[in-house]
């Protein structure tokens, strides 16, 4: 079983109840390769969320959708925008303290040069993991520049 520590980032437009919403996720998760060649992405940062697949990528792309249900059920359930964002940050704030242990200990080894997943860039993690949500409230917030696509994920080093 090989064990990856990774940083990702979610782009996402977030539609509640009267609000529209940009949300960054900037979080961290542990990508686990099983002996039977099964991918998992456990959440570190937020915790509580995993996904699994056939490969690192329909791994990685299932954690996202489940993780982004999360966030739409939280829009759901919320009445108001500040609601949404103070149970969405509640939510992210949740770390897996288990696997928060693993992924340290797999990040030293990509600090030692030991683990590494080719063709993926590394990046530092002393940067802190956050959530940015942002409210859109009228239409002149709404522009075809503010469109993005996730960068992608990185393995922490």
């Amino acid at each position: 079983m090989a064990t990856y520590p990774l940083l990702f980032t979610f782009l996402e437009k977030v539609e509640g109840n009267g609000f529209l919403a940009d949300v960054a996720v900037h979080g961290r998760l542990l990508a686990v390769e099983e002996e039977d060649g099964v991918w998992w992405m456990n959440g570190v940062q937020p915790g509580g969320v995993a996904a699994h697949g056939a490969t690192r990528a329909e791994a990685y792309a299932e954690f996202r959708k489940t993780l982004m249900h999360v966030l739409f059920d939280i829009a759901t359930q919320s009445r108001t925008f500040f609601d949404f964002r103070k149970a969405a940050m509640k939510f992210f704030e949740e770390v897996n303290r288990p696997t928060l242990v693993e992924w340290d200990q797999a990040r030293q080894l990509v600090r030692a040069g030991k683990l590494t997943i080719d063709g993926m860039r590394r990046e530092t993690a002393e940067a802190p993991r956050r959530i940015e949500i942002k409210q859109k409230q009228h239409l002149k917030d709404f522009k075809a520049k503010d469109n993005a696509t996730d960068p992608g994920e990185t393995v922490a080093a």
